[in-house]
């Protein structure tokens, strides 16, 4: 049975997911951009049927809407176009924080519209329509985050999607438990990586580098305006987990000053038994 769905923001990531849609349960597939020469190009590439800069017009008779936008947008579209929403839709996003979202469109969606928030582990460091890839989802995990509310068929339906466009590592965990675990897998390490590029020794050159320079950097080219609503929003649970890196470096500094190669040593021995446990979760 076909059905319609609404990709709100033709991004990196949403026009991506407009792509890996495709064929998806025979759907026809909408988009919504600011930004008029956006949905022009979407339309001509074929990754979405049509597109348009007013919600309302996409967002009218879809059986699926998901919001691929910076989190402080959503709750005023859902208020804005809360009367246009089908009833028996179901309304996700693939944001990277969940609570502070959640409490704040709380009571916004009217009655018979099922909320499932889902977060893809996929992208890109350069953001924007021109670098989609729809293969960008394959082989990624996805995190399916219901409300204490959402039905578990709108749940199925997000698992569904999630095998569709090629995610092998799906978890469906409480928005609050994503939140804290997000806060180590993916805030800390960005800011582990810019941390590592804030200086540098002005007499590098490419000759210096190898693998371990090019993966600990990798993410430090940064989409700044994004990482900073992400860490902001997330702000209680990565500081918790900073807090832990600091000390931990610090464990690392004070056995290299002193000397006290059983001390780093250790350190060094439990971070190699982690990684190996790490692999096999």
């Amino acid at each position: 049975m076909s059905c319609r769905i609404c990709i709100i923001g033709l991004g990196l990531m949403g026009a991506s997911l407009a792509g890996a849609l495709n064929g998806f349960r025979g759907a026809r597939i909408v988009g919504v951009d600011i930004l008029e020469d956006v949905c022009r190009r979407a339309e001509q590439s074929g990754l979405v049927e049509s597109a348009s800069t007013v919600a309302r017009c996409a967002i009218e008779g879809s059986d699926l809407v998901i919001f691929c936008v910076y989190a402080h947008n959503i709750p005023g579209i859902i208020a804005e176009n809360a009367g246009f929403f089908r009833l028996g839709a179901v309304v996700s996003d693939i944001c990277g924080v969940k609570s502070g979202l959640y409490a704040k469109i709380d009571g916004l969606l009217p009655d018979g519209v099922d909320y499932v928030g889902i977060h893809p582990m996929a992208g890109r460091e350069r953001d924007g329509f021109d670098n989609a890839d729809p293969a960008i989802y394959r082989n990624s995990g996805l995190i399916i985050t219901p409300l204490p509310g959402s039905k578990q068929e709108s749940v199925s339906l997000m698992r569904e999607m999630a095998d569709y466009i090629g995610a092998t590592r799906i978890a469906v965990t409480p928005p609050d438990e994503h939140d804290a675990i997000i806060a180590y897998t993916s805030d800390l390490m960005h800011i582990a990586s810019a941390g590592l590029c804030m200086d540098f020794h002005t007499g590098m050159t490419g000759a210096f580098t190898a693998g371990a320079f090019r993966d600990c950097t990798r993410i430090a080219d940064i989409n700044a305006g994004a990482w900073t609503e992400l860490l902001m929003d997330n702000k209680a649970h990565t500081l918790k987990r900073l807090d832990c890196y600091i000390n931990d470096l610090s464990r690392v500094r004070g056995a290299l000053e002193s000397g006290d190669e059983t001390e780093l040593f250790s350190i060094l021995d439990r971070a190699g038994r982690n990684k190996r446990e790490m692999l096999t979760r």
